[in-house]
């Protein structure tokens, strides 16, 4: 027996054009998964992830001559559970919710090492040309982005007074889109009503902070004036994707082939799900001042509660079970804002329990999936 359930937005534009579609009954093994997922060539598995991704990275921090016992050891018995579902005292032991992030160095690479951190030029101006696709229930969706995006560094605080020492203060960032468009298209373009509302995102913002430590955080969004706020998910996946491709960097020299585990709070796009989300990052060569880094990602629900907009008003779906994973390329230079080159993508799929289900009915369960992706490159030469 199938369930059917939509996310709902705000106009009949966003609603063609971002709409979810519940799944059938039934669940992939964890093992199928995973292998849909894939996992990158070179980089390693999660040591927070219980069973087989957990004993893989244990198994490759046994054999480095620079292994860190208590990471390496934690397995299934310290990772997250095997539903991919915390309890809120479990989340909050794996991330306390006054601590923002955590990066522990499982590996410092090769010599010549080197502490990496940002050297931003604070009236510097970074472009880029970002692909962002966000799929939600399947094939159906909005076909992929092309956006233009601008990122800057705004005016920053007050100085400190002559004589008092400046502590490290993070970079205050605005990403503003500067154009957006469908990436591809038929010939004729896209129906004028879409081309219409896509070009009303022109000058819709992204505002954050940039850490000492390269970590985004205080991220808002700001809808440009005109913009149908039907498609504020858009603007959602775009700081999904900058958060997911920004590298925050350890406090310690490293060099190729060192790797650290970042552990964070986000919301997962189109599902408006709160996460623990774990990237490892992995140098893969440094070459001319530019780092080439690898990205695997988890994500596990914070609670078992997904709140959800439905025509009736605001439903409360329990998640029975959640597989969310991902993986990238990007190359980052102290210099930018943002990575220079980057492809991710990053795949959630949950089982819901329909809500006041019982009996019989509390064995069906619908499937909500969603998948992002994004592509960021140096605009092209006129």
């Amino acid at each position: 027996m199938h369930t059917r359930w939509r996310w709902v937005t705000a106009s009949t534009l966003a609603a063609v054009a971002l709409s979810g579609l519940a799944g059938c009954e039934g669940e992939k093994s964890k093992a199928q998964v995973a292998a849909d997922a894939g996992a990158l060539d070179a980089g390693p598995a999660l040591p927070v992830v219980g069973g087989k991704l957990g004993a893989e990275l244990a198994e490759a921090a046994s054999g480095s001559t620079e292994k860190k016992g208590p990471a390496a050891a934690r397995g299934a018995a310290g990772g997250p559970p095997e539903s991919g579902v915390f309890s809120a005292s479990e989340a909050a032991a794996a991330l306390p919710k006054d601590v923002p992030y955590k990066i522990e160095v499982i590996g410092d690479g090769s010599e010549p090492r080197a502490k990496l951190a940002p050297k931003i030029d604070p009236k510097s101006e970074q472009k880029l040309d970002i692909t962002l696709g966000l799929r939600m229930g399947g094939p159906q969706g909005l076909p992929n982005l092309e956006l233009g995006v601008s990122f800057k560094a705004e005016k920053p605080a007050d100085a400190p007074k002559e004589g008092a020492a400046a502590p490290a203060a993070p970079t205050r960032v605005i990403a503003k889109i500067t154009s957006a468009t469908l990436a591809s298209m038929s010939i004729g373009g896209p129906p004028k009503q879409l081309a219409d509302a896509l070009a009303k995102l022109r000058g819709s913002a992204l505002r954050y902070e940039l850490s000492p430590a390269n970590v985004v955080g205080n991220l808002h969004f700001e809808l440009s004036k005109d913009a149908d706020p039907g498609l504020q998910p858009l603007i959602g996946a775009l700081g999904e994707a900058i958060t997911l491709l920004t590298p925050p960097l350890p406090d310690k020299p490293v060099g190729a082939g060192a790797y650290w585990m970042v552990t964070d709070r986000v919301v997962a796009s189109g599902a408006q799900l709160p996460v623990l989300r774990y990237r490892v990052f992995k140098i893969e060569k440094v070459e001319g001042g530019v780092v080439s880094f690898s990205v695997d990602t988890r994500q596990y629900a914070e609670g078992a509660d997904l709140k959800l907009p439905s025509p009736n008003g605001e439903v409360t779906m329990t998640i029975d079970r959640l597989d969310s994973s991902g993986k990238g390329t990007l190359t980052w230079s102290p210099s930018s804002f943002a990575p220079g080159v980057a492809d991710a993508s990053q795949r959630l799929q949950a089982l819901l329990v329909p809500p006041g289900a019982t009996g019989q009915q509390a064995a069906q369960r619908s499937v909500a999936q969603v998948e992002l992706t994004a592509k960021f490159a140096s605009p092209a030469a006129p």
